[in-house]
């Protein structure tokens, strides 16, 4: 039994210097192989503005987001959709598919209005991979020697506790290597497409008059406010100036010898 306890203490340590370091996904295993021999792990990211009508603003992000929905072939996902119509009607919309269906995509944006930029950006994620394997070997390597040693000191309880802790332990880190990889994985397997939409430069030509004139008794309160406001600062250097001019008027010509007048 002492043997065993060594044997446990020597795969802890291990756990230590390489285990616990590392984690990796247990779903991609198979597909490392595949990927590595010349293959780069490159993520890309798109951004697309274009301009449009006011009115065209909310059907083309619906238009978008629809289209985006419909196309399971591609795993099209939304991830973030927002429209404002402050100053002026601008939306954005942020979606994540396969290049055929981005490329797609692009090209519905771009028959709904005038692209004014377009650019992408692309990250090599070949040693993150390349890590993420080699850490997903060594924990299941571990998780192995775990397994092979609680079934020999299922007679030492003390040996055996220990050894069960150790395994969910490891477990655990497996669990959330795979979530992390897993997103690993979609980063390179799909791109991600940043889509905004502006109105600013089509807006009509009445549009900045109505928001004036519908901000004008606001701005006028606010007006009569820093008005006020700065009323306040200069009242106390005005009383100060008007107590304090004939003094130093009287003490400048004194000094001078200027006779004093009346």
């Amino acid at each position: 039994m002492k043997a065993v306890g060594i044997y446990l203490i020597g795969l802890v340590l291990l756990a230590g210097c390489g285990g616990k370091d590392e984690g990796a996904s247990l779903a991609s295993a198979a597909r490392f192989d595949g990927k590595e021999r010349g293959k780069a792990f490159l993520a890309y990211e798109h951004n697309v503005s274009v301009d449009t009508s006011e009115a065209q603003v909310r059907p083309l992000v619906e238009k978008v987001a629809a289209a985006c929905k419909a196309d399971t072939e591609n795993g099209c996902l939304l991830l973030d959709s927002a429209i404002d119509s402050g100053s002026y009607v601008h939306a954005r919309i942020s979606l994540r598919a396969k290049p055929a269906g981005i490329k797609k995509l692009v090209a519905l944006v771009a028959a709904g209005g005038d692209v004014s930029s377009e650019g992408t950006k692309v990250e090599d994620l070949g040693r993150p991979v390349l890590d993420s394997k080699k850490r997903l070997d060594m924990l299941k390597q571990y998780q192995a020697q775990l397994q092979e040693l609680e079934k020999r000191s299922s007679a030492n309880v003390d040996a055996l506790i220990k050894v069960s802790k150790e395994l969910a332990s490891v477990q655990v880190e497996l669990e959330q290597a795979t979530a992390a990889n897993a997103l690993l994985l979609q980063r390179i397997d799909t791109d991600l497409l940043s889509v905004n939409i502006s109105a600013e430069g089509k807006q009509s030509f009445w549009r900045p008059v109505k928001r004036a004139l519908g901000n004008f008794t606001e701005n006028l309160s606010q007006g009569v406010a820093n008005a006020i406001t700065a009323m306040a600062y200069i009242l106390p250097w005005l009383i100060a100036f008007v107590l304090l001019y004939p003094l130093g008027r009287r003490g400048w010509r004194r000094l001078r010898g200027l006779p004093r007048k009346g």
